[in-house]
């Protein structure tokens, strides 16, 4: 399928070779899209894979480049990540994506009909429809994938898992996570027209989304995270971390309703602090039928009743999930210690057997060499359906006290126009990619 780089140039994916696996040289050889923050922990972890090579990094601040010029001189550089795959696309093999959060989708599903293997960073997108599509398309094309919810692969996120499917604290009847960040704002952006600065390209920064003027601190570096068509707030910058562990350990299941019982958005710019979202999931044979999840962010808290599950609000992780079962209760910290068994509110004797951490990126690699049989831990198929259910909490953040019903199969809201119209951005024009 082609991929269309403005300005309406095309380039044909049959000008590049598929990605198999490693190159004849025997690296398996990656291009990075951002330089720092996040990206950088990317870049460097999958640098401790043997035979793993750097070929290129696209990023749109020059300014953000010191820790790349002196630990790896010599590499390719772009602000334009367009331009990267269009010039040493037959370079690679595969992509790692610490971009900002709208700029996950497009880059993933161009480098994916170039025929590369995607790494790309939480959550997966930023809208419900490119979930779906990035997922279907990987699926459909046999490429490995990755999401870097990196906590996956450590020991306490695997033996919860473990621990779950295995059934040890009977069947699940209500889940809680919570987490203690702050991505939102209660007041809106400033009324400022700035200029950015010389070496930030502020049109390829927005990229896909909808252009809007640049105001210095309120979105580039790190507080994208905060703006409603940019960064999905603390929920999607946390939720695929800490709903992993027991969204696994009960084989993935469907949301059947999502309502936000928090503060609505002050404003169109950013998303609101302090969220709570209750689903109604679809149950399975892990759980007693039909059960409750609940998000807690910023201020919000678990009620006393799960409190109580495990004895005092101390035992409440403050960044992570309870899941509360008939026979017992597993509180599973963020972070990779492992999971406490509780019965009867007290901190069970039951031995637990850890598993053996991963490693994330190498996990990633191995697949992609055929080291290993299958796909990638958190490979698409799997956070693809992860991702859109943190995603359906962010559409309910913007319609609080509304009940949503939402059909998996379909991709739909039922009966929610207002809903249905925030499954998808169309891209902005000139900037759009072939497939979503």
């Amino acid at each position: 399928m082609p991929l269309r780089y403005p300005p309406a140039v095309i380039i044909d994916a049959a000008d590049f070779p598929t990605a198999s696996g490693a190159a004849p040289s025997g690296d398996l050889r990656f291009a990075n899209f951002g330089a720092n923050g996040r990206a950088w922990g990317d870049l460097t972890s999958m640098m401790e894979v043997p035979n793993v090579s750097l070929v290129a990094v696209a990023e749109v601040d020059l300014s953000r480049m010191d820790k790349l010029n002196e630990t790896y001189p010599g590499t390719k550089v772009f602000q334009d990540w367009r331009e990267l795959l269009d010039k040493v696309g037959n370079e690679i093999d595969a992509v790692v994506i610490g971009t900002p959060d709208h700029m996950h989708a497009p880059i993933a599903m161009a480098a994916m009909q170039l025929g590369k293997h995607v790494y790309c960073e939480k959550p997966l997108t930023r809208t419900l429809h490119e979930a779906r599509r990035l997922r279907e398309y990987a699926s459909a094309n046999g490429l490995m994938s990755q999401m870097g919810i990196q906590v996956a692969s450590s020991a306490g996120n695997q033996t919860a898992v473990k621990l779950l499917q295995s059934g040890l604290v009977g069947k699940v009847k209500e889940v809680h996570s919570m987490c203690p960040k702050s991505w939102g704002a209660m007041t809106s952006l400033p009324e400022i027209d700035e200029a950015p600065p010389a070496t930030l390209d502020w049109d390829k920064w927005i990229g896909v989304a909808k252009m809007r003027k640049f105001v210095a601190r309120e979105f580039h570096p790190s507080n994208w995270r905060k703006r409603i068509g940019y960064g999905t707030g603390t929920l999607g910058d946390m939720g695929c971390h800490i709903y992993h562990p027991w969204f696994m350990g009960l084989q993935q299941p469907t949301t059947l309703e999502v309502t936000s019982l928090g503060p609505a958005p002050v404003d169109g710019d950013s998303w609101p602090l302090d969220g709570k979202i209750h689903h109604r999931m679809k149950g399975n044979e892990l759980t007693d039928g039909d059960f409750d999840f609940t998000w807690y962010d910023g201020t919000q808290r678990a009620p006393e009743h799960v409190i109580a599950a495990v004895g005092v609000t101390e035992n409440v992780p403050s960044s992570g999930s309870v899941v509360i079962g008939t026979t017992g209760v597993l509180a599973i910290p963020h972070g990779g210690d492992l999971p406490k068994l509780y019965r009867g509110g007290v901190l069970s004797t039951d031995p637990i057997e850890a598993v053996e951490a991963g490693h994330h990126h190498r996990n990633f690699v191995e697949a992609i060499r055929g080291d290993i049989p299958g796909k990638p831990l958190t490979n698409f198929d799997y956070s693809g359906p992860m991702t859109e259910t943190v995603l359906l909490g962010t559409v309910a953040m913007r319609l609080p006290g509304v009940t949503l019903k939402w059909d998996e199969s379909g991709g739909r809201f039922v009966d929610s126009d207002q809903a249905n119209g925030l499954i998808h951005d169309p891209y902005r024009a000139g900037w759009e990619v072939e497939g979503i």
